[in-house]
């Protein structure tokens, strides 16, 4: 999907806006994203294009869905144009995963966790 001027512009300002009310750097941002800080300023900035991948885990990372933010987003799914996205999630057991299932979109993860006693 290609991203307009005014979709950067947008993910410039909630950037800002995000960073100012979490108190937290470009530096921060950028390393929870995997990128450097350079790369995500050029992002931002306009000097690199916006893929969807950034998009989407930038989207994520500050709680924001970018169809209701992203002019673009949104007249695709006005249009009824669809867009995949491809959606990453991390989680933490508090345990040993001992076996992993899916089937369709369902997800299970069986772990083993140790009790501790406080006797």
């Amino acid at each position: 999907m290609l991203y307009t001027e005014k979709d950067r512009q947008i993910l410039h300002d909630t950037w800002m806006s995000y960073k100012a009310k979490m108190r937290i750097t470009q530096i921060e941002m950028a390393k929870q994203l995997g990128l450097t800080q350079l790369e995500f300023s050029d992002i931002l900035r306009g000097s690199t294009l916006i893929e969807q991948q950034f998009v989407n885990e930038f989207c994520g990372a500050i709680g924001v869905d970018p169809v209701l933010i992203l002019p673009s987003m949104r007249e695709r799914m006005s249009t009824g144009q669809s867009t995949n996205s491809s959606i990453k999630n991390t989680f933490i057991f508090d345990g040993e995963i001992t076996n992993v299932t899916y089937s369709g979109n369902q997800l299970v993860v069986e772990y083993e966790h140790k009790a501790t006693s406080t006797q």
